[in-house]
């Protein structure tokens, strides 16, 4: 028998069993499907698994109410892919990628449907709730190609630098993601689009760059347009705001410079700016730039940064009428003066004639007005803004206006001051403000006539209101404007009839001294200096060579004022052209007689003789100059042809060489275009130009103060005329050839010399005697016995010569 104790025990352990066996029962009993729909009817879950195999710790109703249930753990099944989750891009940025991808937020909880066979078609399933603008990389649930794979073979330092860059987290593959997939045969020519994808991340800025002008240019197949890497570096990227950054505001200038700098880049696409980096970089924002300010204007504050587009796309930031808006971010007080001007006013019409902010002040190459150089600046802008605009005659046509402002404001007190450096002297900015330009009729105009006292009074104090009327670009009203035209035209007759009776008047006074030198010339001894035929030479070429000066330079300065004498008396560029050929064949042709002359005449072989350069004529040059500065007290003794009419004269006939040559070079280019290199023909305009100037500077300077400028031939030399000369002046600058006549005529008549060995010279020397009547060895005699020096020189040449003779 039991006690009661042991009864008790019995009784409770029977009734524990029977609990646990009714609980057990329950438990198996217990069926998900009694309080949920069958959620997974459609899933690939339905047939291989149950509810608890994924809920694994719900074993009864409680759940519901105590809340014991945890998060479902799929790698209890799908150990494979777990590990590779773990590893994949989302959960390496981590801290980056907000809310990272799990099962259930790719695949869903309970409707989760077999992947797609094709690798496109699970990107769309699958990554495509999240990217909705990209295609993947890589299949989701696949090995990426570790970086150590690729370094075996790319150890450069650049790779090496992934490490230290943004990107540090990132495997190869995650970028490189073409390559990756084609390592067993490697590319080695991998086009643009192949080599990376920055877009599978940066989704929003592709969308920004595809649209872009780099986007677009990348479209339609130009692989140099810029890519992400070329501006952000490839494996070297830092942030934006580290200083090393490429894309840093210092750096910049010199990213976008790597490609807006290259002529031979910026050639192949015609971008037209030249060397925009560069000029940025000297600019007063580049300045700012490069002293720290990194918050300064730079090329993607008004560019844009990864939205650049050109100022013909839509929504340009350099787009002429969004300009006042992008300067407008910094210059917020000159843009509001601005949109107020007659300027913007005609722009936002459509007038592009009418400025904006680049027009005045340059692209890139901006300048402080605000220092120092204030004036200079101000002056320089002027030039180059306010003149070259309001000067422009098609302009001036289309807006109805005179376009004599900026000339009558040029010939003004204050536009000469200005020109000539003064800083104080008023500008176009002085009178019609700096931004707020508005037209004269307008009220608030700084030149309205209510306000233009008040404009000039800000530098002359007491300036009235006629003061201020009678200072403009023209007159104010039809009876000022009829007042100065009588007045002009008063003092263009006045000008007209006293200077012309002037220039009439000392031209008779001209006229009677030649004459009165003439006359003079007829009462002294005359030797032939120049023969008939030489002075018709002379003439011929005098007479081409003036012509060919007018008619050249008269092409070469259409504007000029005689340029415009000879049109308006009839001579039009084809009659000019006419004129001009003809003239030089002319010259031409007495060039090549000239050169029989002194070959084939014994008149000119003796010029030609006497001509020749000599180490004498150096030696003579140099006592002359000493001579004058008063260092040698006696002048040197010349020959036939002294120094100077030898340098002229071949240089004369270098001239003529040269200008004939380079001439018919450019009469007949297309002749000469067939054998000669390119450079040829324009390098022959240049030489006929300068030559020209030169020969034309030789004869004013040079030749006409010989023969008409210097004090000793007052009013001019007539020997070029007749070909004559007294005998007196010949004497006085020609002794050394003077005294070798007479030893020659000495040596004749004494019987030492042969008469065929009589230099021309003499022959012609006494034979102009003789035609004057005179006798030439009283002549030559009665100057021996005027001249000591001559006769004791002219007694040891014969002394010597007679002693030669007998040896």
């Amino acid at each position: 028998m039991f006690s009661f104790s042991n009864k008790s025990i019995i009784i409770g352990f029977s009734f524990f069993l029977i609990l646990f066996f009714n609980q057990t029962i329950n438990a198996q009993e217990f069926k998900c499907a009694d309080c949920h729909e069958n959620v997974i009817q459609k899933s690939i879950h339905n047939e291989a698994i149950s509810c608890q195999d994924c809920h694994q710790n719900i074993k009864d109703e409680s759940h519901t109410e105590k809340k014991k249930y945890t998060k479902v753990k799929c790698e209890n099944c799908h150990e494979e892919y777990a590990n590779l989750v773990k590893s994949d891009i989302h959960h390496r940025l981590k801290g980056k990628v907000k809310n990272p991808p799990d099962c259930k937020k790719c695949h869903g909880t309970h409707e989760i449907k077999p992947p797609p066979k094709e690798n496109k078609l699970k990107v769309k399933e699958y990554c495509s709730k999240c990217h909705t603008s990209m295609v993947m990389a890589n299949p989701y649930h696949s090995k990426v190609v570790e970086a150590n794979t690729c370094l075996s073979c790319h150890k450069q330092n650049g790779f090496l630098k992934l490490n230290q860059s943004v990107h540090k987290n990132l495997e190869c593959a995650d970028c490189h993601n073409y390559i990756s997939h084609n390592l067993s045969q490697h590319p080695k020519n991998v086009g643009t689009p192949q080599k990376a994808d920055c877009y599978l991340c940066h989704s929003a800025i592709a969308k920004e760059h595809r649209e872009s002008i780099h986007g677009i240019s990348l479209k339609e197949g130009i692989d140099e347009a810029a890519m992400c890497w070329n501006c952000h570096g490839s494996h070297d990227i830092n942030y934006v705001k580290d200083s090393s950054s490429k894309v840093h505001p210092s750096s910049l200038a010199a990213t976008c410079g790597n490609c807006h700098d290259d002529e031979a880049k910026m050639k192949k696409y015609d971008i037209g700016i030249k060397k925009p980096a560069e000029n940025f970089s000297n600019s007063v924002h580049g300045k700012l730039v490069h002293e720290g300010k990194i918050n300064a204007a730079n090329c993607s504050f008004c560019h844009g940064v990864h939205d650049i587009k050109n100022m013909v796309q839509s929504s340009s930031k350099i787009s002429p009428y969004k300009i006042p808006e992008t300067c407008g971010q910094c210059h917020q007080k000159v843009t509001e003066e601005y949109l107020k001007s007659i300027h913007w006013i005609r722009a936002k019409k459509g007038f592009r004639e009418s400025p904006v902010c680049n027009d005045c002040h340059s692209e890139h190459q901006m300048k402080a007005v605000s220092t120092d150089a204030e004036r200079l600046e101000q002056k320089i802008l002027q030039e180059k803004a306010c003149v070259s605009c309001h000067s422009n005659p098609r302009i001036a046509e289309r807006f109805g206006i005179e376009g004599v402002e900026v000339a009558n404001y040029q010939d003004s007190y204050h536009g000469l001051a200005v020109m000539r450096g003064d800083k104080k002297a008023a500008m176009c900015v002085d009178c019609h403000n700096v931004h707020m330009i508005l037209p004269k009729s307008h009220s608030e105009s700084s030149v309205n006539p209510d306000n233009v006292a008040a404009t000039c009074q800000k530098c002359h104090e007491e300036a009235s209101i006629i003061f201020s009327k009678s200072y403009s670009h023209k007159s104010q009203n039809e009876e000022a404007a009829y007042v100065e035209n009588i007045v002009e035209t008063i003092y263009f007759w006045l000008i007209v009839l006293v200077i012309g009776g002037m220039a009439i008047h000392n031209l008779l006074i001209l006229v009677y001294e030649i004459r009165k030198r003439k006359k003079h010339l007829n009462t002294e001894i005359i030797i032939l200096r120049f023969t008939k035929n030489e002075v018709i030479q002379h003439y011929l070429l005098l007479s081409s060579f003036i012509i060919l000066a007018i008619t050249g330079f008269a092409l070469k300065y259409p504007t000029s004022w005689f340029a415009h004498t000879l049109f308006s008396l009839g001579m039009t560029e084809t009659v000019r052209q006419n004129v001009h050929r003809i003239a030089a064949v002319i010259m031409i042709l007495t060039g090549i007689y000239h050169t029989g002359y002194l070959l084939f005449t014994a008149r000119g072989r003796d010029v030609l003789y006497n001509l020749l350069p000599r180490w004498s004529d150096f030696i003579e040059a140099r006592d002359n100059v000493l001579y004058y500065l008063r260092i040698n007290k006696e002048k040197p003794k010349f020959d036939k042809y002294d120094y100077t009419e030898k340098a002229e004269y071949w240089a004369l006939i270098w001239g003529t060489i040269v200008m004939g040559f380079t001439g018919f070079v450019l009469w007949f280019p297309t002749i000469v275009g067939n054998w000669a290199p390119e450079w040829f023909i324009k390098v022959s305009e240049i030489i006929h130009f300068y030559e020209a100037i030169l020969a034309s500077l030789a004869i004013v300077v040079w030749h006409w103060f010989f023969v008409i400028f210097h004090p000793g031939e007052y009013p001019m030399s007539l020997t070029w005329i007749a070909g004559k000369m007294s005998l007196h002046k010949y004497r006085h600058h020609h002794e050394k050839h003077f005294r070798r006549v007479v030893l020659e005529w000495k040596e004749f008549k004494s019987g030492i010399r042969d008469i065929k060995k009589v230099s021309n010279s003499t022959k012609l020397f006494t034979s102009t005697l003789e035609k004057n009547g005179l006798d030439p060895n009283s002549i030559i005699q009665h100057e021996i016995d005027n001249d000591p020096e001559l006769r004791i020189w002219l007694e040891e040449k014969l002394q010597l010569k007679e002693k030669n003779t007998e040896e």
